[in-house]
């Protein structure tokens, strides 16, 4: 009966402390990599804190039961024994039942988000071959009165420059808003901004998930900014070009353009590597949290079962 509790505790501690913690630190913007690392942890560890909920409320169902005991070499009466409730077999079942429709859940929008991309990025890709050309730089020109640089992430992926954005930029600016971009491309940043999307909708009443929607985006665009080697000529460059993509691209300046461009003449900032590694330590011991607590019951009978035979 503890291992719901306590897990159902460590949510909603993550959930509260959580956003506060990370939205009050100067390293998650001195470091954006790291910062998308622990924003993303923070957010899988409570989506496994909630899953691992109904995972230990549905243990003593027989065939899970059987499960657990040969993966901890015991017997389905012991789990049973260490997992069960005062509210009886059924809610148990009723758990079985919960933690399958979360799961279909979860696949059907992670499916849809996926086939919606797809159409999406296809669709964008058929103007472009129609409205656009290949320009020398390496890049897709597309007349347009709109200043605007982004990129179409993918496959078959693309840096789109408007004819609006050419006049205004001079060359220098020109490389390192490219130079943005291709880290976008390189870094696969549509794939955690694609995570966050879909955590977002599933828990859509819990602010967090809204929230580490927004930070991960705006922690991605910084960490795009940190490709380019001259900061004050891309400050120069964000605010010339001002803000507006078109779905589903990712653009240089859409998003929180202010606070990018008071970081990037600022200075960069001194970044060491224990700090990486006190960072990439609290995000695994963030993520297995939920998994030993979900497994704290069979941990405690391994525990006492060894003191037995030893004394």
């Amino acid at each position: 009966m503890l291992a719901p509790i306590v897990l159902l505790a460590f949510a909603a501690l993550a959930v509260t402390l959580g956003p506060r913690l990370l939205l009050g630190s100067a390293w998650v913007r001195q470091a954006p990599g790291w910062g998308v690392l622990a924003w993303q942890a923070l957010t899988l560890s409570i989506l496994a804190a909630a899953a691992l909920f109904g995972f230990t409320l549905a243990a003593p169902v027989s065939p899970l039961a059987e499960l657990i005991a040969r993966l901890f070499n015991t017997t389905p009466t012991e789990v049973i024994e260490h997992y069960r409730t005062p509210a009886g077999v059924w809610v148990a079942y009723t758990a079985v039942v919960v933690v399958a429709g979360f799961t279909v859940w979860m696949l059907w929008l992670t499916t849809s988000t996926l086939i919606d991309t797809t159409r999406s990025r296809r669709a964008h890709l058929r103007l472009l071959r129609l409205l656009g050309r290949d320009h020398p730089g390496g890049f897709v020109l597309v007349e347009h009165s709109q200043a605007l640089v982004y990129c179409l992430p993918g496959l078959r992926k693309r840096v789109v420059v408007t004819t609006a954005a050419l006049e205004l930029l001079d060359a220098h600016q020109l490389e390192l808003v490219l130079a943005h971009e291709k880290s976008h491309l390189r870094s696969r940043h549509d794939i955690a901004i694609a995570l966050t999307d879909v955590l977002r909708r599933t828990f859509g009443p819990l602010r967090l998930f809204t929230i580490a929607h927004e930070q991960v985006r705006t922690l991605i665009e910084m960490q795009a900014d940190d490709a380019a080697h001259d900061r004050h000529g891309l400050a120069r460059a964000l605010v010339t070009l001002g803000s507006g993509t078109p779905e589903p691209g990712i653009g240089a300046g859409d998003v929180a353009t202010f606070a990018r461009i008071q970081r990037l003449t600022d200075g960069a900032g001194s970044w060491k590597r224990r700090q990486s590694l006190a960072v990439c330590l609290a995000t695994a011991a963030l993520l297995a949290t939920p998994i030993a607590l979900a497994t704290m019951p069979m941990i405690e009978m391994i525990i006492i079962g060894c003191t037995t035979v030893l004394g």
